[in-house]
């Protein structure tokens, strides 16, 4: 058990490329993520889908070989539009970046994460299964059976037919129109339920020495979508990686306006990609 332990936290190649999709509500979380990338493992290549971001507010990453962004500019009839609009439109990038034969093993953080140590630390983690998540199977509702914060995908069938299911199972889902923030969560359990079933999954439930919230875990989530004021720890360690000290770490999710209803639905998510040049059947 112990000799285990050393050789978890033995760093190691791990061929790992980082993507994280954030829009500009979560523009502040998204540059503590990339500040903390830079400074604890700086040789992981990283992919950023930045949704109404002025180029400008993420200039100081272009000098980094290692940090690729794509901006993509939309205009929403309201913020809460743009969550939706966001949630959905990562499932898409996630299921692009590891369609990609060049993409060995992939590793899909949240804005609301932070790294404290060199990600080659997960070694040889990701040739052990086809998924690593942290995994909730016994949870009554099925969108909270796995967490979106950490998403690892190793560089196998059994992943690529994971996402391109996945994307599948949204396109299904918005046959009728939707207004739930879970979309993401409960269209991967349909997929991984389906995939698990045609070709077991490998899964690897990520906890600790992974992820948590003790100091000695190689990733720090929180929920930056609920108030985390008066959490003086999570608070201090964000202000390690910002260059603009946090009073406090609020939500920045914008909730669904009461005058009206806000839904995602296929045709509106095919209008926007058109406009930015993606084509999705």
């Amino acid at each position: 058990m112990f000799n285990s332990l050393l050789n978890i936290f033995k760093t190691q190649d791990a061929h790992l490329t980082v993507s994280t999709s954030f829009d500009d509500k979560y523009l502040h979380y998204g540059k503590i993520l990339l500040n903390s990338l830079l400074k604890n493992s700086p040789q992981v290549q990283v992919k950023v889908l930045a949704i109404n971001i002025e180029e400008e507010n993420l200039q100081e990453y272009q000098e980094f070989k290692n940090i690729e962004i794509i901006h993509e500019n939309k205009e929403f009839t309201h913020a809460y539009e743009q969550r939706l609009y966001s949630i959905a439109r990562r499932i898409f990038f996630i299921n692009e970046l590891r369609s990609n034969p060049n993409i060995e093993n992939l590793l899909q953080l949240d804005a609301d994460t932070i790294i404290r140590k060199d990600l080659n630390k997960f070694g040889k983690l990701f040739e052990q299964g086809d998924l690593c998540i942290f995994a909730r199977p016994k949870m009554k509702h099925e969108a909270l059976r796995l967490t979106m914060n950490i998403i690892g995908l190793s560089n196998t069938m059994a992943a690529k037919a994971l996402t391109q299911e996945w994307v599948l199972q949204l396109w299904n889902l918005l046959e009728q129109p939707q207004d739930s923030k879970y979309i993401d969560q409960l269209t991967l359990w349909k997929a991984y339920e389906k995939i698990n079933h045609q070709s077991t999954i490998k899964l690897i439930n990520l906890t600790h020495p992974y992820i948590g919230r003790t100091g000695n875990t190689i990733i720090r989530a929180f929920a930056a979508t609920k108030d985390a004021k008066g959490d003086t720890q999570l608070l201090k360690e964000l202000n390690q990686y910002s260059s603009n000290l946090l009073q406090d770490a609020p939500s920045n999710a914008p909730k669904p306006p009461e005058e009206q209803n806000i839904f995602l639905h296929k045709e509106f998510l095919i209008e926007q990609f058109s406009q930015s040049g993606l084509i999705f059947q």
